[in-house]
């Protein structure tokens, strides 16, 4: 069966680089990209390729990761925590741009015919919390993993283990459940924002003035109030950009204040009627 690919990609050269990439594989093809979540509800596919930097709010991201269909996180980012994020919210697997054909393609296909494969990037994402954070997994799992980390096909992994599928998705369901449990699901609100946004965040909440932001970003008055808007309420669904949300959404997006728990409950206060 020919598997029918959604890329969803703010970055019209990605899109163009995975097209040309995937075209020829016989297994796979690739749907006319599109640059937002909202616009993949017209398409009819088998599995997804996203990058969720800029192509949407991130209720809206969550809710992609978290229905029936396979998603693959293609991402240029290396925040491990947020690959874990990912993943804990249902995505199949993550991998980085500049995969090769094959091993994207596989990727691809393997989404689709073994949900659970766990490739490297991915595997070492969550071998890296584990250790930070001291969270149990069985040594049989936690050496597997590891292996998967090192470029070692699932089959051989199991094979070297003693791990059968079975009792390898039986345990990784496990794992994600109790990281869900532990927060690790937490995606970054920062994630469906373009980098000038980000950056225009951050300096607001080392209490740069509207002028001196102007400046950094070389942006008029009105340009910047309306980069603040597309923020914070057309992204992340917050009833006003003023001054007040753009030091709290600030704050949790350049990682200053130290009980960001606290900073969420608030956003999402302020999200309720």
């Amino acid at each position: 069966m020919v598997l029918h690919v959604a890329v969803i990609d703010d970055h019209d050269p990605t899109c163009r680089g995975v097209t040309e990439l995937l075209r020829d594989d016989p297994r796979l093809r690739i749907l006319t990209p599109v640059g937002t979540v909202a616009g993949l509800t017209r398409l009819r596919h088998d599995v997804r390729l996203l990058d969720p930097a800029n192509v949407g709010p991130v209720d809206e991201i969550r809710a992609l990761l978290a229905d029936p269909v396979p998603t693959v996180v293609h991402t240029a980012g290396a925040d491990p925590r947020a690959q874990v994020a990912v993943w804990v919210n249902g995505a199949n697997d993550v991998v980085t741009k500049g995969l090769g054909r094959w091993p994207l393609a596989d990727t691809l296909c393997e989404a689709v015919n073994r949900p659970f494969r766990v490739g490297p990037t991915l595997a070492q994402a969550i071998v890296a919390a584990l250790d930070q954070h001291g969270i149990p997994a069985s040594p049989a799992l936690r050496d597997l993993l590891v292996l998967l980390r090192h470029g070692r096909r699932l089959t051989a992994a199991l094979q070297i283990t003693g791990l059968t599928y079975e009792r390898y998705e039986h345990e990784l369901r496990e794992l994600r459940a109790a990281l869900s449990r532990l927060g690790h699901g937490e995606l970054p609100e920062d994630m469906g924002m373009t980098e000038p946004e980000r950056h225009a965040l951050r300096l607001c909440a080392e209490g740069r003035t509207d002028a001196e932001i102007q400046d950094r970003l070389g942006l008029p008055a009105e340009e910047l109030d309306q980069l603040f808007e597309r923020a914070l309420v057309g992204r992340m669904r917050l009833p006003d950009s003023g001054p007040h949300v753009r030091l709290l959404v600030g704050l949790l997006v350049s990682g200053l204040h130290r009980r960001p728990d606290l900073l969420r409950e608030r956003i999402d206060e302020l999200r309720r009627p």
